[in-house]
């Protein structure tokens, strides 16, 4: 049972819950909160019932550290000599990085034609109990105080995304469902707006008039079977609502490929059009580039004179390589201005390690296969369900020690436990389980090279996976939207 005051089977009964699912389904189709399966066939998203609690002093001090975590992204990025040797083993070992950085290496050796670049992150968090466990162990020896603020509990970093980040719009379609439902049911809870979904619209925006033709368009760059759709088009149809002069067109690498080509100045046409904005929803997983056509796409926007969202260095800044060498001695403070913000992001790390050629990552791998149930081993992949478990960690160390570097350790974050209500399509009968919610951050960040022109949080999601599960990921079937309310 969860330490936190949580709405659950004790307020609802099964008749209720039945009945408010039923409401919510019908809630979800009507609002345009579906997508695809693999099959083509609509359905609506996977939600949880009602909100998670999370709280509020937690939620504020994730939204208050994400300008940090934007800055930190963006100079570590325009640091050429810091990425290479950060992601040198990474590449020697995962070819998809090695892919990534070899563009990256062209743009630095060709100097970018765009100076600007847009930015569109997000920074996951779980509610860590160790705080918790430990000050009820000191309460009952005397030694110590519950942290009266938090109980204990404090938040820490799962990973940070800087590319393709999917679910805004349906992020904040989600708290509004919940309060309509908590309406019906006379229940009230404290649920924040989200504005993702603006934030994002007006980052897209504004990369575009920075760009300077009023004829230019954004491109959404998606999957050609892209399954996540209605989310794209709820932006898509944010920004031509609030900007009337845009236009937004959706193209995949291959389209780019046989259609675009650039002209003396280095702008990026397709079929007559100018690309202002390529605001990337694909090219975050191997599956993206099918052949070298795909990578020479990739290559060719990179290249060129149109706004990234992200550029390929900003990419590379979300590995979880990248991940685990931010929480290395001296990194921070060589990207953050002043040590309080250096010990802000740091709070936030848990352990990481690396398992690079040598001493060092010799007992780390050793280290990993002696507390498999207590690591996450993670490669250098988006979209979720990709993380290794348990004894699934020493199969795949000790069959493929010499590929060791495509992964990184993670202490296994020990998260506080809800309860909850999963409602998928395919699911007949819905109850309450015990539920992990995953709170991530957005953050806006605009530049012109060194010139900050917007840093900014912009919004929230919240995605809550069965307890029972590993990692998440909500059209991998391991989450449900969700959203919190202040506990």
């Amino acid at each position: 049972m969860a330490y936190l005051t949580q709405i659950s089977d004790h307020e609802f009964s099964q008749e209720d819950i039945t009945y408010l699912s039923n409401e919510a389904r019908d809630y979800c189709v009507s609002r345009g909160m579906v997508y695809k399966d693999s099959n083509g066939k609509l359905q609506h998203i996977p939600f949880t019932l009602y909100p998670s609690p999370f709280p509020k002093r937690l939620f504020s001090t994730a939204r208050e550290v994400q300008t940090l975590f934007n800055i930190l992204v963006h100079k570590a990025s325009q640091d050429y000599q810091f990425t290479k040797n950060a992601l040198s083993s990474t590449i020697s070992a995962d070819q998809f990085t090695a892919k990534l950085f070899q563009i990256y290496e062209k743009v630095w050796e060709q100097g970018a034609a765009q100076s600007i670049s847009l930015g569109i992150f997000r920074s996951d968090y779980l509610i860590d109990t160790t705080g918790k466990l430990n000050n009820e162990y000191h309460s009952r020896t005397k030694t110590d105080a519950m942290d009266e603020n938090n109980n204990g509990l404090c938040i820490k970093q799962v990973e940070i995304n800087t590319i393709a980040l999917g679910g805004i719009a349906f992020s904040c379609l989600i708290p509004e469902m919940h309060r309509y439902l908590l309406e019906l049911m006379g229940k009230k809870r404290e649920v924040p707006l989200n504005p993702a979904l603006d934030e994002a619209a007006d980052g897209l925006i504004k990369a575009w008039e920075l760009y300077g033709s009023e004829r230019a368009v954004i491109m959404f760059v998606i999957q050609p079977d892209e399954i996540n759709v209605y989310d794209q088009r709820h932006l898509e149809y944010r920004v031509r609502k609030r900007s009337k002069g845009v236009t937004v067109i959706r193209r995949s690498l291959t389209d780019v490929f046989r259609d675009g080509e650039t002209d003396n100045a280095k702008s990026l046409h397709l079929n007559g059009m100018e690309i202002a904005v390529a605001y990337f929803r694909a090219g975050y997983t191997p599956k993206d580039y099918p052949t070298e056509n795909e990578w020479s796409a990739r290559l060719t926007i990179e290249l060129s004179r149109c706004i990234k969202c992200p550029t390929v260095a900003h990419q590379l800044m979300g590995t979880k390589k990248m991940q685990q060498v931010m929480s290395n001695p001296g990194v921070l403070e060589r990207f953050l201005p002043d040590k309080e913000s250096v010990d802000r992001v740091r709070k936030t790390f848990t352990g990481l390690y690396s398992l690079d050629p040598g001493p060092v990552g010799d007992r780390n791998m050793e280290y990993c296969l002696q507390r498999t149930d207590r690591c996450v081993l993670k490669p250098q992949r988006e979209g979720g369900g990709n993380n290794i478990y348990g004894e699934d960690i020493r199969h795949t160390l000790l069959n493929d020690s010499n590929n060791r570097m495509q992964y990184i350790v993670m202490d296994l974050i020990q998260p506080e436990i809800n309860q909850n209500v999963i409602v998928r399509e395919e699911y007949t009968n819905v109850h309450t389980v015990d539920v992990i919610p995953e709170l991530g951050i957005v953050g806006i960040f605009l530049s012109r090279g060194d010139e900050v022109l917007v840093n900014k949080e912009g919004g929230y999601l919240v995605r809550t996976k069965a307890a029972t599960q590993g990692d998440g990921g909500v059209y991998a079937g391991r989450a449900a939207f969700d959203s919190p309310y202040m506990a």
